[in-house]
């Protein structure tokens, strides 16, 4: 039966949809050390299996978000599903990491429709502030997934292998296929949507930089996420190498962060509900951001603190993320509603490949070194903070007269 739009199941049920990403980043990440030792290969190259994903997923983004403007949401959120589901099986059954990057790159392609799908469904059916307040909701049960996903992963290598954690995903995407087709109805009327041609990806992306109150926002979300994909890549190799923590106890200090980001999407929507703005919520989150950035960086250079001086400045930082992340979004898809795919897939595009080429390079730079990793996060923390102290003054600063 379908769900009507705006209630709290279908929030649940595009939030469930979008879940699927986390999964398969978050259950996967006990896994990275044995790959390496599996497959005899580096840490870098193990860390590749994270980031080709995130990869093919933001390329993709690019196409799936102009697609779903022209033939509906719908359609393109099914096949996006039904690819993540047989390139999880295909992965599951990798005999080298050739073949594992190549069906995990193939898995982040048909990802990719999943949340640039939903943001634009909201878009397509709420006004910002209400559409801040859902993504809030949204990013909230979807924190849950980093809470238990490593801890899921952790078990299914000591009880099977780690085939098994692909072999789950493939079945969770085929679960979510049939709930997306029973409970979904397209957003995306006929009349309102583009008309293809050639160049239209492109006077969509063009439309969308160049209209006023959308750079700063996503400037906002990107070093947000860089940090955030840098603890992702870098967090097995910290918390379980340097610190010499055990498998199921990464799943508890990762679930504590996640937990960070779900009471921080809370937070955010109670302040939304109760008529705070959105660019209130971006300027209180960032400060928290350079407060968790400053705290890491002391608590990792401090000798005697340890592991409390690592995870729980992490932990102010995934709260601050989660206040302003889901506003940064709204604000900049508000001006462009007219192409709300295109905007989402330029969101989800930018966001994940910073994400992706922040996870790398962190791993290249050493970032299995808490301190370094430090640097990284403090670093976006601050990018963060003063782009949203920008965007704070341009929008009290009267207008020009004529």
């Amino acid at each position: 039966m379908p769900t009507e739009i705006g209630s709290t199941r279908w929030v649940l049920t595009l939030a469930a949809m979008t879940a699927v990403i986390a999964l398969s980043i978050d259950m996967s990440l006990p896994a990275q050390p044995v790959l390496v030792r599996v497959f005899a290969i580096s840490s870098d190259t193990a860390q590749l299996n994270l980031s080709m994903f995130m990869i093919g997923y933001a390329v993709a983004q690019l196409f799936v978000g102009y697609l779903s403007d022209v033939v509906g949401r719908r359609p393109v959120l099914l096949g996006g599903l039904l690819i993540f589901s047989v390139t999880a099986v295909a992965s599951a059954a990798s005999t080298s990491i050739e073949m594992l990057l190549v069906f995990r790159t193939l898995q982040g392609i048909g990802g990719a429709a999943v949340p640039v799908v939903t943001r634009a469904m909201i878009r397509d059916t709420q006004p910002a502030a209400e559409a801040a307040r859902l993504m809030s909701t949204m990013l909230a049960t979807l924190a849950i997934s980093p809470m238990i996903a490593p801890s899921i992963g952790g078990v299914m290598l000591d009880v099977f292998n780690w085939r098994a954690i692909f072999a789950t995903l493939a079945v969770a995407g085929l679960v979510l296929i049939a709930v997306a087709h029973l409970t979904l109805t397209e957003t995306l009327s006929v009349e309102r949507r583009l008309v293809a041609s050639p160049g239209g990806i492109v006077r969509g992306f063009a439309t969308f930089f160049t209209t006023p109150g959308t750079r700063l926002p996503l400037l906002i979300g990107c070093a947000t996420f860089a940090a955030q994909f840098a603890y992702i890549a870098n967090s097995p190799f910290v918390l379980m190498e340097e610190y010499g923590v055990s498998t199921e106890a990464f799943g508890l200090y990762f679930g504590a962060t996640a937990f960070a980001l779900m009471l921080g999407s809370l937070t955010g929507s109670r302040m939304l509900k109760a008529g705070r703005p959105p660019l209130v919520l971006i300027v209180t989150g960032t400060t928290i951001l350079i407060v968790g950035g400053a705290l890491l960086t002391i608590g990792t250079r401090v000798d005697g603190l340890g592991i409390t001086g690592f995870i729980v400045p992490m932990i102010v930082f995934f709260f601050g993320s989660g206040i302003s992340g889901p506003s940064a979004t709204a604000l900049s898809l508000e001006p462009v509603a007219h192409i709300a795919g295109t905007a989402s897939a330029a969101i989800g595009f930018l966001t994940m490949f910073s994400g992706a080429l922040s996870g790398w390079l962190t791993t290249k730079i050493g970032g299995s070194d808490p301190k370094i990793f430090a640097v990284v996060v403090t670093g976006m923390g601050a990018v963060a903070w003063v782009t949203a102290g920008t965007a704070a003054l341009r929008r009290r600063r009267p207008p020009r007269s004529p």
